[in-house]
């Protein structure tokens, strides 16, 4: 049975072959141009140049979302211009199969000219912008792939405006000309045009390029450069024993592609590169909530989206690749992808010397202090929220309960890296750790391997430590138990204290600020005070007391009172005025604090030690 089986699978991967559009020519190239109109019009000429097509038919589709980004980003509502010339010159009918692929018809030919135009006018993660200060791409934003030909080469040229130059991971053949070994890659490698500045430097056998677009001021970066290199030296080794290659990291040239753009914010990984947005310069330094401040928080975001090269783009849950552009993919190991890599990137600055001991540890007591006042703790598990990331959060979309029901997998698995790390630590005195874990699951796991399953996961932290750890995947990360702290940062001789405070009011709500200045709730954390009195999302508050508050003012006279007190709140809704009456009580969410135990074991001051790379 399993031999016939077998064979009739064989068979239809064979029709399947023959009737695709480039059936026998794997190895030719597609050759993409990329031009560009006026920069008011924000719009990219593209040309895709296909050979050796076989059948009646081929099809080119847009991708729906990008790898790393885990969210439709419907990028075909930007093509325009749509065309297809047979190699006489002769046009070629197309037409639409969904909302993201043309068909072709081929009349007999074996090639086909596809052109088409990209408005581009966004700079934010995988998504593209052109305007009369430089040309962004994220490749999933701008380039059409082959149905059935993701696997063939690429070649690029690109038509660069005067005085631009090009910055990109992919293999350059020429001055404007670029080679990639499949679509996959191609994507994955996006392009910064413009006149950037550059600092490059090398470390552990790799030159790292530095590459900035800063509109907001144009500061130097050399400091954040010297920075950012400690940071690279402390990461490379985390995977260099299980390498094998010539050089430490994977990659001969990484790049890092910065942008200093207004209202811009985050990164986003790649297989040798990264795009990153700030919307501060270099010499920004106002506090951040967990990072201490805005150039800690810059570092950061470099460290993660460098740490992605190798968890998550190299080793990366099965589902994940290869890529299927065309919908959504769940894994519920997100919280492994993104999680241990907020993990790693953020312990980098400390072992990096960037911030000290404490200042790591007080981050990481706001991280437990704000992941569990979560109200969606109650609702999902660590795992679900990873498989449960597609959902639209859009403050555009429609309005979700989304804010009470989810949170990120990004805090649970940064949480989830000490508990496992600790466990580690503690089953081998202090012999393995976490690291030990992911050089294990990469060896086994990373590219071209097919990638990991949550089994495989399980069963190598089990394998590392000596001993299972299934129940700390089943109870914290797939169930719901309470996580005690107190026991796992023991094992490293730091000391969790909790504290509540019985005298400071609380209401319940987050909020925005509306227009004139005004506080607008954003959120009612279920069981607060604000859903028993009857605030509701969307209300602007304009009193408290019958004395007019703006948003600042609004949490200093809520702070005024006491647990117990009743407020007399006048909020705007739907166009009328309603006073609110709210009695207020103390926060029952615990706050966290961390330190150093005053007198740990020797076991406990070695643990700590290396864990925080104290030699």
């Amino acid at each position: 049975m399993f031999y016939r089986v077998v064979k009739a699978l064989l068979l239809l991967g064979m029709l399947a072959a023959l009737h695709s559009p480039m059936a026998g020519a794997a190895a030719t190239p597609l050759r993409y141009e990329l031009g560009f109109e006026r920069p008011g019009t924000h719009l990219l000429d593209v040309t895709i140049r296909a050979t050796d097509l076989k059948g009646a038919t081929a099809e080119f589709a847009m991708p729906d979302w990008a790898p790393g980004a885990y969210g439709i980003e419907n990028y075909s509502a930007n093509i325009q211009q749509f065309r297809a010339v047979a190699v006489d010159g002769k046009e070629l009918r197309w037409h639409k199969m969904d909302s993201q692929t043309w068909r072709i018809e081929l009349a007999g030919s074996g090639e086909v000219t596809v052109s088409y135009q990209v408005f581009a006018d966004t700079l934010r993660n995988n998504q593209a912008q052109y305007n009369e200060r430089h040309v962004f791409i994220g490749g999933p934003a701008v380039w059409m792939y082959l149905e059935g030909g993701k696997e063939r080469p690429v070649e690029l040229s690109i038509a660069v405006p005067a005085g631009w130059k090009v910055a990109t991971g992919m293999e350059r053949t020429s001055e404007h000309t670029f080679h990639a070994a499949d679509y996959d890659w191609f994507a994955d490698s996006p392009i910064e045009i413009s006149a950037f500045a550059e600092k490059d430097f090398q470390a552990l056998g790799t030159t790292y390029h530095v590459i900035v677009h800063d509109i907001q001021g144009g500061k130097d970066f050399t400091q954040f450069t010297q920075d950012l290199q400690k940071l690279v030296e402390t990461i490379v080794p985390t995977f260099q024993p299980v390498m094998g290659g010539a050089q430490a990291a994977p990659f001969k040239d990484y790049w890092f592609l910065f942008h200093i753009w207004p209202n811009s914010g985050g990164g986003l990984e790649h297989l040798n590169s990264t795009q990153i947005n700030y919307s501060a310069d270099w010499d920004a330094m106002e506090p951040v909530p967990g990072r201490g401040n805005q150039y800690n928080a810059k570092l950061f975001v470099a460290a993660h989206e460098f740490f992605h090269a190798w968890n998550v783009k190299r080793l990366r849950p099965r589902p994940l690749g290869p890529f299927d552009y065309s919908q959504m993919v769940h894994t519920p190991s997100l919280w492994i992808s993104e999680g241990l890599t907020s993990y790693y990137g953020s312990l980098a600055l400390e072992r990096s010397g960037l911030i000290t001991p404490q200042q790591y540890l007080d981050g990481i007591a706001d991280l437990i202090t704000r992941f569990e006042q979560e109200p969606g703790r109650q609702e999902r598990t660590i795992e679900d929220t990873s498989w449960d990331t597609w959902y639209p959060r859009s403050e555009n979309g429609p309005q979700t309960n989304l804010r009470n029901a989810f949170y990120s997998y990004y805090d649970g698995g940064q949480v989830m890296g000490h508990i496992l790390d600790f466990a580690i630590r503690q089953d081998t005195h202090n012999q393995k750790s976490l690291d030990d874990w992911m050089r294990l699951l990469y060896s086994r796991y990373a590219l071209p391997k097919p990638g990991f399953q949550p089994e495989d996961a399980v069963k190598a932290a089990s394998e590392v430590a000596g001993k299972d750890l299934s129940d700390i995947f089943s109870q914290y990360i797939s169930g719901k138990k309470p996580i005690p702290y107190e026991t796992y940062f023991a094992y490293a001789g730091i000391t969790v204290e909790k504290e509540l405070d019985p005298k400071k009011a609380w209401l319940g709500i987050s909020q925005d600020k509306a227009d004139e200045g005004r506080a607008k709730i954003r959120n009612v954390i279920p069981g607060s005070p604000s859903e028993t009195g009857g605030l509701d999302r969307e209300d602007v508050v304009l009193a408290v007391d019958g004395r007019v508050v703006n948003a600042d003012a609004f949490p200093k006279a809520i702070a005024e009172h006491k647990p117990g007190d009743t407020v007399r709140i006048t909020v705007m809704r739907l166009g009328q005025l309603k006073e609110i009456s709210v009695t207020l009580t103390t926060n029952p969410s615990t706050s966290y604090k961390l330190k150093p135990m005053e007198h740990p074991t020797e076991e406990q001051k070695a643990t700590y030690n290396s864990w925080m790379g104290i030699k």
